[in-house]
């Protein structure tokens, strides 16, 4: 295993015909885990689930209590499935590593630049995981000040190791044109869906025909950033999008009316679907990821984008159009100094050659600075 479970109880059994196969249990005395353990990930769930809600309390004083109290409290239990899936390893790690520390040694002098060493040692070598690790024990340290567990957090405002926003990268001409080719028509649809929307891939992919009236898309975004309500927009569909929406909703309609009831599909409520004409459910990134590969190679061409991208490439694709940056924050649900720093970053520098070409065709300039 990668992660220490610490804790971990392995049992070593004889089979009838003679193979040796080793149990998990939580604890000694606990349950089993019943996950196979060369899928880590899920296998680090399953322990974290049962520590938390089944294990016994051994020591109230331990790190390892918090975060029992941390699992059991609605900060926790309202996530969502997928987000507590990367809270659960977060969590595993933690309790492997400090688990047994005293609360009051969080209190004390040192400990900040303690857990910042042990990011440092063992978890760099992936910064993001690095730093959701980090940003798991600041939620758990936070509720533990918010239940007056401890009087200070020593993680407070810690920096992060990654580079973070990937709003600095966006999709090129070039390479939208390669995709819109070569790629799976129901992707290259949502392709065209995110490109002239600026929304998160779970809001497209659970969009239902009822946001579109034909003029419109409105949707109620489902986050908008840490600890930040998602926004209600309102976007102008395009002449290209509506044209692929017109299309994706007569396709579905035929389905649904196909004289071969083999062929036969219900109607979707869902917009975007999978190949084969149902709401997607899972598997979209893989699909998303496996098309990108084949497009690169069958072009040539190097992509190193993601669909996320396609937020920040909606707000430059739409200044270089002409739209003020408050109407592009209204549309994409960013604030106005996101927008505005996509902008900085991808049209704006890009545009001091311009600047100076102007300056040179106007003749004034040159002549004026000749002079100095």
């Amino acid at each position: 295993m990668q992660i220490d479970l610490g804790g971990i109880h392995r049992v070593r059994k004889r089979l009838a015909r003679g193979d040796i196969k080793t149990y998990y249990y939580a604890w000694r005395g606990g349950p089993r885990i019943n996950v196979d353990i060369r899928d880590q990930k899920a296998f680090a769930a399953e322990f974290h689930r049962l520590t938390c809600f089944q294990a016994p309390e051994r020591d109230a004083s331990t790190i390892s209590h918090i975060i029992s109290l941390y699992c059991a409290a609605a900060d926790y239990t309202g996530l969502s499935k997928k987000t507590k899936e990367g809270y659960d390893t977060a969590l595993v790690r933690i309790k492997a590593k400090f688990g047994t520390m005293p609360i009051e040694a969080l209190e004390e002098k040192g400990a900040r630049s303690i857990i910042r060493q042990w990011r440092d040692d063992d978890l760099s070598g992936s910064p993001r995981s690095a730093d959701l690790t980090m940003a798991v024990f600041t939620k758990v340290l936070n509720f533990a000040k918010d239940e007056e567990l401890i009087l200070r957090n020593p993680l407070d405002a810690l920096t992060k190791l990654s580079s973070g926003t990937r709003k600095d990268i966006i999709w090129s001409d070039d390479q939208m044109a390669l995709f819109a080719a070569v790629g799976p028509t129901h992707l290259v649809r949502a392709m065209i869906l995110a490109k002239w929307t600026g929304q998160r891939q779970a809001d497209l992919l659970k969009l239902t025909w009822l946001a579109y009236d034909g003029e419109y898309i409105r949707l109620q975004q489902g986050k908008a950033g840490r600890g930040k309500a998602g926004k209600r927009v309102k976007i102008l569909v395009s002449a290209e999008l509506r044209a692929t929406l017109e299309t994706i909703r007569d396709e579905q309609k035929a389905r649904a009316e196909h004289p071969d009831p083999r062929k036969r599909k219900a109607l979707p409520a869902t917009i975007l679907t999978t190949e084969n004409g149902v709401p997607w459910k899972s598997g979209f990134k893989a699909s998303w990821g496996a098309a990108v590969k084949d497009t690169a190679r069958r072009s040539g061409e190097t992509f190193g984008v993601t669909f996320h991208d396609f937020r920040g490439t909606f707000i430059t694709l739409a200044y270089r159009a002409g739209v003020a940056i408050k109407d592009i924050a209204e549309a994409s649900g960013h604030d106005e100094k996101e927008c505005e720093r996509v902008i900085r970053q991808h049209y704006l520098a890009s545009g001091a050659d311009e600047v100076i070409q102007k300056l040179e065709s106007a003749g004034s300039y040159a002549a004026k600075s000749g002079e100095l």
